[in-house]
């Protein structure tokens, strides 16, 4: 094993070394920052370490300079406009970590935010883990000549051993930790188990958390990691995506007192790595792609110069990028363009496609890429997935008249602030500002719909709220927050639109991290609401399978009771209670039985959910219906 100092202090010895990652929990004040580095030496950590963005560098741009985005990416992109410090005030934390005697790290997001360390004097860089698959981030900070440390969260196995090859090539000396990048990550997702397998990849190993409380990462360095890193707040209960998975400075004591009582035992088990679904969102919105750095004409050879690496991660992810050159674009590829596996293979992408379905049927459309899907397909209706910046939007730029028989709005899960949607929340002042978000969607809703003029039905599919973070809440509970739903619901005026509530699962992802749903999840409750209050529903049937497996209830029955109070469906396979959205015939829902059920029922409507079905041109949908259409 190659030795790696830090400030004179040796990794991989019987010293667990503690990282305290204040990462942008200072919320972009200078003041904060520094009171995350006292509150790292009062907990007992060895470093604490911050992140560094360039923000032209690390995202894409389009080709109108717009940086529309999927949800999960535009909602990352504005927090980080309100919580980055600027270059002179890392600086200055830099200099406060000297002056304190604690050591400072830093994560570069970007090749110019490794540029700015070179002059830092910094112990190692560490790279996060939505760059492990980007050889080129990796080598330019193996260039300063620092030490490494890597966390493998969102990643596949051969995908860290692509990593561990490059490094090893480079001479540089590094470490790997084990992570789930969920915020924060499920128990049952963590595979920590997984440490063992890395530590025979390779020889010097720790872990990375983001679960609640400190058992499982003290269960880490039980079972060999040599470095822990957790993030550290000063109240979990700040705005941003990273305090709810975070440790205040008591908890953060414990662990590293739990830490120093363990560190001379040291198990190991083993068993194989995969992505699990929250980390997959996650790797979407933070990773990086393969985009292009100019317009590609169809034909044209590709070159180096004609692409480049950024985020999200939704096309090829970096380390794929010399898979393309010197093929044919296969297609015309405009400026900041993902790349896509069809690339590979040279396939145009602008075949009109056509489905028969016994029932209406349409597809998720964001406003920015309506025109494209309605070139290629003559749908029953289009559900818009709206973000709360298109709120502000007029949508008359991006839409054109149609004539489809219904329109779907699905309303936006996060706002302003970071507030998820919640009409049964405990506090009066934040279901207030929900109902006044809701009304914001009825609003849109009637703008869209003059576009719609053939519509019978203008149709707001909504995730009302009623989860929690830490635990479930008392079954007692329920009848209040579903009244709070209903009298929440009486202060909206749906003129001319109709609210239908989605079913949840029972473990939501809200941001990347896993809470407890409460309400509009248990079918028997759902029929109820739906018979006693005259509503009707979005009826998602990967939530409804993931429910049933998670109580062991019977998925047909559920299906059954619950048809004839559903006036749309969001169709796709779910895997045990975390798979959400996987691909048609890879999960736990018989396909032959189900879609024989939904097809004696043409009142409903439905779109295909497959998660990320519209990457790739759109080939996830075309994938799922031409399943369908085979049953």
């Amino acid at each position: 094993m190659t030795p790696i100092f830090l400030d004179g202090i040796a990794l991989g010895g019987e010293r667990v070394f503690v990282i305290a990652e204040a990462g942008n929990n200072h919320n972009g004040s200078l003041a904060l920052a520094k009171r995350l580095v006292d509150a790292a030496l009062d907990a007992g950590a060895d470093c604490v370490k911050f992140q560094l963005r360039n923000r032209e560098a690390l995202y894409r741009r389009k080709a109108d300079g717009s940086r529309a985005e999927d949800l999960g990416v535009e909602y990352i992109q504005d927090l980080l406009d309100k919580v980055e410090l600027s270059v002179e005030e890392h600086r200055e934390v830099r200099e406060y970590c000297k002056q304190k005697g604690i050591i400072y790290l830093c994560t570069p997001w970007d090749e110019p935010s490794v540029d700015v360390l070179a002059d830092f004097d910094v112990a190692a860089l560490k790279i996060a883990s939505a760059d492990l698959c980007n050889p080129y981030l990796i080598a330019k900070a193996a260039s300063l000549g620092k030490p490494l440390i890597l966390s493998t969260g969102m990643s596949f196995e051969h995908e860290i051993v692509r990593a561990i090859e490059q490094l090893n090539a480079l001479g540089t000396p590094f470490a790997l930790l084990h992570c789930n990048s969920a915020y924060p990550a499920p128990e049952s997702d963590i595979q920590l188990g997984y440490l063992r397998r890395l530590q025979e990849l390779h020889d010097l190993v720790g872990y990375s958390g983001h679960e609640r409380g400190i058992a499982i990462t003290l269960g880490a360095v039980a079972l060999g990691a040599k470095l822990v890193e957790r993030h550290i707040t000063l109240d979990r209960g700040m705005e941003g995506p990273d305090h709810l998975a975070s440790l205040e400075t008591s908890e953060f004591r414990q662990l590293v007192d739990g830490i120093r009582q363990l560190e001379l035992a040291l198990p190991w088990q083993g068993q194989g790595r995969h992505a699990s679904q929250g980390e997959l969102l996650n790797r979407e919105n933070l990773g990086k792609s393969v985009i292009a750095a100019c317009d590609i004409a169809r034909g044209t050879v590709m070159e180096a110069s004609m692409l480049r690496i950024a985020s999200p991660g939704q096309g090829l992810p970096p380390y794929r990028l010399p898979e393309l050159l010197g093929k044919p674009a296969g297609r015309d590829i405009a400026l900041g363009d993902f790349l896509f596996d069809s690339d590979l293979n040279e396939q145009a992408q602008e075949q009109r496609l056509a489905f028969d379905l016994p029932i209406r049927w349409g597809v998720p459309v964001r406003y920015h890429d309506f025109r494209d899907y309605r070139r290629r397909i003559s749908p029953d209706l289009f559900e818009f997935h709206l973000s709360y910046r298109d709120l502000s939007l007029k949508p008359q730029p991006f839409l054109a008249e149609v004539d489809c028989s219904r329109l779907v709005v699905h309303a936006p899960e996060l706002f302003e602030n970071s507030e998820l949607l919640d009409l049964a929340s405990d506090d009066p002042a934040y279901r207030q500002r929900s109902i006044d978000n809701l009304q914001r969607v009825v609003d849109a809703t009637l703008e869209i719909g003059e576009f719609f003029p053939n519509a019978d039905a203008r149709l707001i599919v909504a995730n009302i709220g009623g989860f929690s973070a830490d635990e479930p809440r008392p079954l007692a509970m329920r009848p209040e927050l579903y009244e709070r739903f209903h009298e929440a619901c009486r202060q909206v005026d749906f003129v001319g639109t109709e609210l239908i509530p989605q079913n949840m699962a029972p473990f939501p992802w809200h941001f990347g991290g896993q809470r407890h749903q409460n309400i509009f999840m248990m079918p028997e409750e759902l029929a109820a609401q739906a018979r006693d209050h005259g509503l009707r529903l979005c009826l998602d049937l990967s939530h409804l399978q993931m429910t049933c497996f998670h109580f062991g209830l019977d998925f047909q029955q559920a299906l059954a009771l619950l048809l004839p109070h559903s006036a749309h469906l969001h169709v796709a396979d779910a895997k045990g209670t975390n798979g959400e959205g996987v691909l048609m015939g890879t999960g736990d829902i018989d396909w032959p039985a189900t879609w024989a059920r939904i097809r004696k029922h043409p009142h409903v409507s439905f779109i295909p959910e497959v998660w990320q079905g519209h990457k790739d041109h759109g080939a996830g949908f075309w994938s799922a219906l031409t399943y369908l259409q085979s049953l």
